[in-house]
């Protein structure tokens, strides 16, 4: 049998360690969710919170967001988990240029350190270093409000057609048996 694995990489202080997804056990845990009662429209729900939360420029919250959403709006916590984890790298290459189209966007000066002179503000002028970089965590969040909402418009209703469709072509297979 032929495995196609996923690898999401995750980050723990100095530590990074890899997380590996069979494509098969996705689609069983997608498969089994709809068996189990979930209906296409909050299969499409949890989906397009995971990936817009998962996508939330500030690395190391968006699981709490996920599960915040998950919560108050009664989705499955494992399946948003799981489509965070999954969108993790994507949201790792997007920072920066959420924080670039915010400067341009918003006609603010560059960012304007460099490695060194961050590791130099941060030990002799943490202050500093936090107000440079919390400027540029919020131009990013601003970017990412931005395209929130059509984003997840997308995907809803993407994700909504997909499930409904797959849950036609199972139930024709389970009839056909």
């Amino acid at each position: 049998m032929n495995h196609h694995f996923v690898e999401v990489c995750f980050f723990s202080g100095d530590r990074v360690s890899f997380m590996k997804f069979d494509k098969s056990y996705i689609k069983n845990v997608l498969t089994q969710a709809l068996y189990q009662g979930l209906t296409p429209r909050k299969l499409a729900l949890t989906c397009a919170f995971g990936v817009v939360l998962g996508l939330f420029p500030v690395f190391g919250v968006t699981t709490f967001l996920c599960f915040v959403a998950a919560f108050l709006f009664r989705l499955n916590i494992p399946i948003i988990q799981l489509v965070n984890y999954l969108i993790a790298p994507l949201q790792l290459i997007l920072i920066i240029p959420f924080i670039q189209a915010g400067i341009y966007l918003f006609e603010l000066r560059p960012f304007p350190y460099s490695t060194d002179q961050l590791l130099s503000m941060f030990r002799n002028n943490l202050w500093l270093l936090v107000k440079e970089t919390g400027l540029a965590l919020a131009i990013g969040i601003g970017i990412w409000t931005l395209l929130a909402i059509p984003l997840f418009l997308i995907l809803f209703y993407t994700c909504f057609w997909l499930s409904n469709q797959w849950k036609r072509r199972d139930q024709r297979e389970l009839k056909s048996q």
